[in-house]
């Protein structure tokens, strides 16, 4: 039987629609109002937004839950919010230092990434370092999925788990 649709890009498609959920979800009154009686709970609803934030597909939803808020302080939710960021960038950290060490070793033999190192090593180490850091960074702070940026330091990079997480901390806050 032919498909109806034939979508090249599920995943991305997914995500796309994931954002456009989220902005109809937040436009809705109810749910804003629901947003604002949260009183005792508030910290909380930081707290796991954050944690939802790092993930690929409930960023949007996080997101739209840090805009309708009507808050008098931000530094405050912002640090309460990256420590439930950390939380969970320490799950994905340890579940890949755990589980794909075995596959980022077979990565290092194709061909493309043994041409994208060449290439790279052409470049003194310390910049190599600043820029593999600066880039992880700007991912992990940009509403991107986190996975992208946590794989790049726990598969590639011999980060140390406290450097991970002072890293995490300071690009989600």
């Amino acid at each position: 039987m032919k498909r109806l649709f034939v979508f090249t890009y599920p995943k991305l498609t997914l995500y796309f629609f994931a954002i456009a959920l989220a902005y109809f979800v937040f436009q809705i009154p109810l749910i804003a109002d629901f947003v604002y009686r949260l009183d005792n709970l508030f910290l909380v609803a930081i707290f796991f937004a954050g944690f939802l934030y790092s993930a690929g597909f409930t960023t949007p939803l996080a997101t739209g839950f840090f805009l309708s808020l009507n808050v008098s302080s931000y530094l405050r939710y912002a640090l309460i919010a990256g420590i439930g960021a950390l939380f969970a960038d320490l799950a994905i950290f340890s579940f890949i230092r755990i589980s794909f060490m075995d596959e980022f070793e077979k990565l290092e033999h194709t061909s493309f990434i043994r041409h994208f190192i060449s290439f790279f090593h052409k470049f003194p180490k310390k910049l190599r370092v600043f820029f593999v850091y600066f880039f992880a960074i700007l991912i992990i702070a940009s509403p991107l999925p986190d996975e992208i940026a946590v794989a790049i330091l726990a598969g590639f990079t011999k980060i140390h788990p406290y450097a991970f997480v002072f890293i995490s901390y300071f690009a989600h806050t």
